[in-house]
């Protein structure tokens, strides 16, 4: 048997905004950087997103991420750990945008 507790900082959930199961590949690149680097996102909110990368940016790194009917988004990378880390979107996606992602991932069988 297995037992563990969550502690959640200050009674509340770090995360402005619930993520969903999102699942698709996409690429991102830094602003100073032309050559683009591929990343698979794993979950979304309107405010961020877990990504799975395939290099290692810390913390406090500037991205472009391209989102399907979005275009570039900038934002910047708020934890790593390992080949996976999340961002935080300089500005927030709106909802509808959230709904396509989700639901196009689900198409494909990803939540």
């Amino acid at each position: 048997m297995y037992s563990s507790e969550v502690q959640l900082r200050d009674g509340a959930n770090r995360r402005a905004t619930p993520r969903g199961a999102a699942a698709f590949d996409t690429r991102f690149r830094m602003p100073a950087a032309s050559s683009r680097s591929p990343c698979r996102i794993i979950d979304i909110s309107s405010s961020g997103a877990r990504l799975r990368l395939y290099q290692q940016l810390p913390p406090e790194t500037s991205i472009r991420l391209s989102l399907p009917g979005k275009g570039l988004v900038d934002a910047h990378i708020v934890w790593a750990d390992g080949r996976e880390a999340g961002c935080r979107f300089d500005r927030p996606l709106d909802d509808a945008t959230v709904t396509v992602l989700r639901a196009s991932a689900t198409e494909r069988g990803a939540a």
